[in-house]
């Protein structure tokens, strides 16, 4: 498949954001997972899937990985993907794991050696009709867990991820001075709590953050490159909500997954976004669930569109 993206003819580009499907056992939960997956992106019709971790999990997470990804790999769209904290974390290695997408129909994901921490960090070019780089699609290795015992918690992106990421920006500022970057990784950064708390949010929190404890300035590393205008999260499956934190818009995906923790009343599903040719500076994004229904832009509601709070 042609690995280069471009958009539609109309000027727009989708992108569906599937999240922590958690292929574990070959069981009843999973083939529920893929076939809503399969299904979601019928009804959506995308043209790029990201896919942020937590794909498979357990022992016999290789065996399943096939199983797990084929919605994307039989859907004929280009589709990515960056690890979660589970998926290498019983058996495997994150470069075997990704070898193994990458020789799937589709994949479009790959790990640039630039990057001298994580697996699979690496940046998408998106085109106009014309060859011109208008946009670019971002995925950052978020690690595991934090290498410092003594503090625990989850992994952070640190400073030389970080410095790969901006230099990597700077290669891509000789096609085009000016694109936007929408980022995609597993762990959210520490801000989103501050994000929640005291900023203006769309969506639903039903869970504490999973965000390391340590802040290792990845954040306002972003912040400073001028590129990024978002960023995306899964990890968390019970928070799903999105706002703009200092000009750059923070946010969760909807898990996708059955065989992972959550609530009967908390719907599996998929985020979509909207990138736009002739607009640099904004992308629109909603979910839809797993009954095809779309929920749009209402603040801090439940899943039944009940507004949690004013």
């Amino acid at each position: 498949m042609e690995k280069r993206l471009t958009f539609r003819e109309d000027g727009t580009f989708r992108i569906m954001q599937l999240t922590d499907m958690h292929y574990t056992d070959d069981d009843e939960c999973d083939h529920r997972t893929v076939e809503m997956v399969r299904r979601l992106i019928g009804q959506e019709k995308p043209d790029l899937i990201a896919v942020t971790g937590d794909l498979v999990y357990g022992a016999d997470n290789y065996r399943n990985l096939e199983k797990a990804a084929a919605p994307m790999a039989e859907s004929g769209i280009p589709w990515t993907f960056v690890f979660g904290n589970h998926d290498v974390e019983e058996h495997g290695d994150r470069k075997t794991m990704f070898s193994m997408l990458q020789a799937m129909p589709g994949f479009v994901g790959e790990n640039d050696p630039e990057a001298q921490d994580g697996w699979g960090n690496h940046m998408l070019p998106v085109y106009d009709r014309d060859g011109v780089l208008r946009w670019v699609i971002a995925g950052i290795d978020s690690g595991v867990g934090n290498p410092h015992r003594e503090v625990g918690g989850y992994a952070f992106v640190p400073r030389r991820q970080q410095i790969w990421y901006e230099e990597a920006l700077r290669k891509l500022e000789m096609q085009a001075k000016e694109f936007p970057v929408l980022a995609f990784q597993h762990i959210a950064v520490p801000e989103i709590s501050d994000l929640w708390n005291y900023g203006t949010c769309y969506g639903v929190k039903r869970e504490g953050f999973g965000s390391p404890f340590v802040n290792s300035g990845q954040f306002l590393s972003l912040l400073e490159d001028g590129h990024t205008k978002g960023l995306f999260f899964g990890h968390d499956h019970l928070n799903s909500f999105y706002g703009s934190y200092y000009g750059v818009v923070l946010g969760f995906g909807r898990a996708s997954g059955y065989g992972g923790y959550g609530e009967e009343d908390f719907p599996k599903g998929a985020r979509m976004f909207t990138l736009r040719r002739d607009d640099l500076e904004h992308f629109e994004t909603w979910e839809v669930l797993e009954d095809g229904r779309e929920l749009k832009k209402v603040r801090k509601y439940d899943p039944l569109h009940r507004r949690d709070e004013a």
